[in-house]
């Protein structure tokens, strides 16, 4: 006699007296459940990490610095990801996930404000693609807005035509699944467009995050600079790595999609995200910017994203520098040719020796424009001229 092994009964389920019952694995119960509790642990995470960010947005947040587009579109961002995550994890909970409505697949007596609940969550999933290319637009605005005209009108243009590829993907995906919800027909025969509009998504924040890193990349390209080793980052090196994060993290979970792991949904995590890690990298530097601004109170007029309130240039300077280039800076490798021109000849036409002020590097200077370190009217001494001079 063979040995009975429990686990691979079945459950039967009756429809009606007439039609012939259902046989149902007990292991097919058991996997349907496992990646069931999967999916709810990873929205979870996503929900319980962004209202967390919020919180610690709306409270560490300086009030000057509250109604900034960069910080309005973080907090959109999030706001939209907890009720994406919340109408998405409550299908699980809805009579769509009973257990007879799953297996005999009769879902007659689903009500219909549980369809509302799943197209509504279908739509903010892609309410948040699109918050999050505004925001990732409007971070690398601020470097693409120092290019040339013509560099800037070209750039301009292919972040325009990769946005409304990504956003048209995305929109074009939530029509077809929103009609197969009320269809309750799975829309297998468009798996190619789900596949698409992953490839774009990705290619979209790509994009942004290598827009807003090229200033960073050519000036270690030209000077032959690489990031220090140092006991702290400055805030601008935090928002590149910030970005650099943007560039791999994604694409991870984006593979992942195309290779299913067993009881891992991924697709969710891909904009989560980025709507994570964009109001975190800006945090982190605002708050190094701010700690270093106040490390130095004589220099707070003109705050400095590596904590010297401003970079010395002892090129040339003698003994009347008083502090040296700062060593280990990533922008410390060279300054302009311009300027170190422009100083030499100033300083050559001047019979009295003049000290040497802060310096900063031009491209330190754009910079720091990036999430509202440079604010408006900010002034700071001109070595060769000894008086002040205002950038806007």
């Amino acid at each position: 006699m063979a040995l009975f092994d429990p686990s691979t009964q079945d459950v039967t389920i009756h429809i009606s007296p007439s039609a012939p019952p259902l046989h149902i694995p007990l292991r097919a119960i058991d996997g349907f459940n496992d990646e069931t509790v999967s999916i709810v642990l990873n929205y979870g995470t996503q929900l319980g990490a962004a209202i967390t960010m919020l919180l610690v947005l709306l409270f560490t947040t300086p009030p000057s610095k509250f109604l900034r587009t960069a910080h309005l579109l973080h907090l959109l961002g999030l706001l939209v990801c907890i009720v994406r995550t919340v109408l998405l994890a409550l299908y699980f909970e809805s009579p769509f996930a009973h257990f007879y409505a799953v297996w005999s697949n009769d879902y007659s007596a689903v009500p219909a404000w549980t369809y509302r609940e799943s197209v509504a969550g279908t739509v903010f999933s892609m309410l948040l693609v699109v918050v999050n290319d505004v925001a990732l637009m409007n971070q690398a605005w601020t470097m693409v807005s120092l290019w040339p005209t013509g560099t800037k009108l070209v750039l301009c243009a292919v972040s325009l035509l990769v946005s409304l590829l990504s956003v048209a993907a995305r929109t074009a995906f939530t029509v077809i699944q929103c009609k197969a919800i009320y269809d309750l027909t799975p829309a297998v025969q468009f798996a190619w467009l789900v596949h698409a509009m992953v490839i774009l998504n990705i290619c979209t924040t790509v994009w942004f995050c290598a827009l807003f890193n090229s200033k960073i990349i050519i000036h270690l390209i030209t000077n032959r600079g690489v990031l220090p080793s140092r006991r702290a980052m400055s805030p601008m090196e935090v928002l590149v790595v910030t970005n650099g994060a943007l560039m791999i993290i994604p694409v991870i979970f984006a593979f992942i999609e195309f290779r299913p792991i067993l009881n891992f949904e991924s697709s969710s995590l891909t904009p989560a995200s980025i709507t994570l890690i964009l109001p975190l990298g800006s945090l982190v530097a605002q708050r190094l910017a701010q700690t270093n601004q106040n490390a130095i109170p004589s220099l707070s007029g003109y705050p400095s994203s590596t904590g010297a309130g401003g970079y010395k240039n002892n090129r040339g300077s003698g003994s009347g520098s008083h502090t040296p280039l700062k060593a280990g800076s990533l922008f410390a490798t060279s300054t302009n040719n311009s300027v170190s021109a422009a100083r030499s000849h100033s300083t050559s036409r001047n019979t009295t020796t003049v000290p040497a002020r802060d310096i900063v590097d031009p491209i330190e200077l754009e910079l720091r424009q990036i999430d509202g370190y440079l604010q408006p009217q900010e002034t700071h001494i001109s070595a060769e001229l000894g008086g002040s001079q205002s950038h806007k």
